[in-house]
């Protein structure tokens, strides 16, 4: 960045005016007038410039450095015109190309990315609609080359309607700049220039001309201070991907709505449109999602793919459905440590919700053996508890019993779904658990089956699976099966990464006939109490409906998007930066989320105080390995900002 672009960068960046701030200057006015880019609408880009870059993208090595040729064209069309103001066929005139077929594509792809990237600046837009609400004239006044009939039809499709009349200075030859535009817009309305005042983002165009010709004006910043680039600016792709977001106008303030939006929807529809590339590239015709995170999953490649040659299903079952069906085959201590959750530290409750038995059941049998519903054992000596395995073996009568009812169950279930053959299945991750109980499953039943599993992520304890036969397992995010240097970006905020994905309804927990049908059997849904729901459930539909209008929102603009390459880690960073530096916003929204998995409940980031666990250490250690957001979990406890993420690498160390 040059000296003089530093200083007009500097210069034009402010925080936006207040809506009320806005509307007591304008109020006095009958006659309100708009600059249209980077006032009424926005780029989805950094500079204007940026543009053909997206341009580049389209015409390819065909057109080798476009956009230095379009940027010199318009230069040589400015410097060889008498007129204030060239048009975009004047600018073309002078590309280095004399083949008019090309030009004019050329032309018509720079118009189509240009009413791609517009869109509605979402702090003006409502300062436009009160100006409509309260009879005020309305009027659009832009210094721009290209069609005043094009601009009209972008100014239609984001609503912006109601107005008296729309003036582009290369229709009329004259400039804002040059001020005689708005002389020519007061004369032709027969305008008293006191009962007008515009609107604009450029400080000589908008502020200085008009009020030369004696109207009010009002500067807007073209840059507003402290906005986020969620994304980044290093490159096309991140810089459209931040501005997208960041200029979406959302209709409510919810800031869980807004989350979905700016940080879930790019993540879910990054996935999405990788399992599509896979099926492709490995012929796949039907794919089973499965339940429940594979709910949010199904909706988005729905209406990512709405018309393809790819059946997709939704599939219900859990780690609880698929796993006590088959325990009867191999009901050993350690094969069920390998079949529950990795954590560091494994509650009583984990290990009968594993086996499927009701902990409330044999509470005689666990006093007996001196432990208690709330005890946890250390994962790195738990297969040493010679107690534990006492009062183990006594459970597996039951353990067998139940499993055989459920086998039967599941194996008419799975028979009804047809599941069978070459199929795709589609899941959160992380080791491929699920996969192999259905796998185990059909080949226990002569099932013919190749089952390829997609995942968010393959974590590095997919070899617990890996015993019986070598899954297929293929990972989006990180995937260390295929790639031992995989980094597994979730981990230190596991539970809140995974509460996004819920489908609003209990897991699964096994099935029996109905109707003639065999249907799956929910449990209750965790963040229903009493017949009331809890807070959560109302924020994640939020988070998720702004998922969904992102995917919406890209379906609208996928002339742009098809051709971005956009890498999951680019994609991720959103949610990354919430769970690994959380501010006090992203703590205010998730820090007391209920978290429910295997068992156990916990908030997802709720420690005690900092003097509470100074004289109980041990306390500490349990909450913190307990805790499903790590960093979110150390944030809350110390307040300051500190290097979280490499503090958790540390305490890992310790475990």
């Amino acid at each position: 960045m040059s000296l003089k672009q530093y200083i007009n960068k500097k210069r034009n960046t402010a925080y936006m005016p207040s809506y009320e701030n806005l509307m007591d200057k304008i109020n006095n006015y009958e006659n309100v007038s708009f600059d249209i880019f980077d006032t009424l609408l926005k780029r989805n880009v950094k500079e204007p410039t940026d543009v053909f870059d997206i341009v580049q993208r389209y015409v390819g090595k065909e057109y080798p450095n476009f956009k230095v040729k379009r940027i010199d064209a318009e230069r040589k069309a400015r410097s060889k015109s008498l007129k204030e103001e060239v048009t975009l066929e004047d600018i073309y005139k002078e590309y280095p190309e004399e083949n008019i077929e090309k030009l004019e594509f050329l032309q018509s792809i720079e118009m189509k990315v240009e009413e791609e990237i517009l869109t509605l600046n979402p702090y003006m837009y409502d300062i436009y609609k009160e100006c409509v609400k309260r009879n005020k004239k309305i009027y659009i006044i832009s210094d721009m080359y290209l069609p005043k009939e094009f601009i009209a039809k972008v100014l239609e499709e984001n609503n912006i309607k109601h107005y008296q009349k729309l003036y582009v200075s290369c229709e009329v030859d004259k400039t804002k700049k040059s001020g005689s535009l708005f002389k020519y817009y007061l004369d032709e309305n027969d305008i008293d220039s006191r009962t007008a005042i515009h609107i604009g983002d450029s400080w000589k165009s908008d502020f200085y001309s008009p009020k030369n010709v004696g109207m009010n004006a009002i500067h807007i910043p073209l840059y507003i201070k402290n906005e986020v680039n969620i994304y980044g600016t290093d490159s096309i792709e991140t810089n459209y991907l931040s501005s997208f977001v960041n200029n979406k106008y959302y209709e409510n303030d919810d800031k869980y709505y807004k989350f979905g939006y700016q940080k879930f929807g790019p993540f879910l529809w990054g996935y999405v449109t990788w399992l599509y590339r896979k099926f492709q590239e490995n012929k796949l015709d039907k794919v089973y999602f499965f339940s429940r995170d594979g709910y949010i999953m199904k909706k988005a490649f729905d209406a990512v793919y709405p018309k393809n040659d790819i059946d997709t299903y939704y599939l219900e079952v859990s780690r609880r459905s698929l796993r006590i069906p088959i325990l009867w085959m191999d009901y050993d201590f350690d094969t069920v440590l390998d079949m529950i959750s990795p954590s560091k530290m494994v509650s009583l409750k984990t290990i009968f919700d594993g086996v499927g038995l009701d902990i409330r059941n044999y509470s005689s049998l666990i006093k007996e053996y001196s432990f208690n519903v709330d005890t946890k054992f250390d994962r790195k000596n738990i297969k040493n508890n010679s107690q534990l395995k006492k009062m183990y073996s006594e459970l597996e009568k039951d353990i067998v019993s139940k499993s055989k009812e459920e086998y039967e169950n599941l194996k008419k279930y799975l028979s009804e779904k047809n599941i069978h053959g070459r199929f795709a299945i589609v899941d959160i991750g992380w080791s491929g658990g699920m996969q192999r109980y259905l796998e185990k499953t059909l080949n226990k039943l002569d099932i013919e089956n190749d089952i390829y599993g997609y995942y968010i992520g393959v974590a590095s304890y997919y070899k617990r699976n890996m015993r019986e036969s070598n899954l297929n397992l293929n990972g989006y995010l990180f995937d260390f099966k295929n790639n031992p240097n995989s980094s597994d970006k979730r981990s230190s905020f596991v539970g809140l990464f995974e509460t996004l994905f819920l489908e609003q309804a209990g897991s699964v927990e096994n099935y029996s006939e109905q109707d003639g049908a065999m249907k799956a059997n929910r449990l209750p849904y965790e963040y229903i109490i009493d017949g009331k729901e809890m807070p959560e459930v109302r924020k994640v539909h939020n988070i998720q409906d702004g998922a969904m209008e992102f995917i919406k929102d890209v379906m609208k603009n996928r002339f742009i998007f098809n051709e971005m390459n956009f890498s999951s880690d680019v994609l991720f960073s959103g949610i990354y930066q919430t769970g690994t530096s959380p501010n006090k916003d992203d703590l205010a929204l998730f820090a007391n989320f209920g978290f429910y998995d295997e068992g156990e409940d916990a908030k997802l980031a709720n420690p005690k105080s900092l003097i509470f666990y100074i004289f109980n250490l041990k306390r500490f250690k349990s909450d913190f390995l307990a805790s499903r957001w790590k960093i979110g979990f150390m944030k809350q406890l110390f307040k300051l900002n500190l290097p979280y993420e490499r503090l958790y690498k540390l305490l890992l160390n310790f475990k």
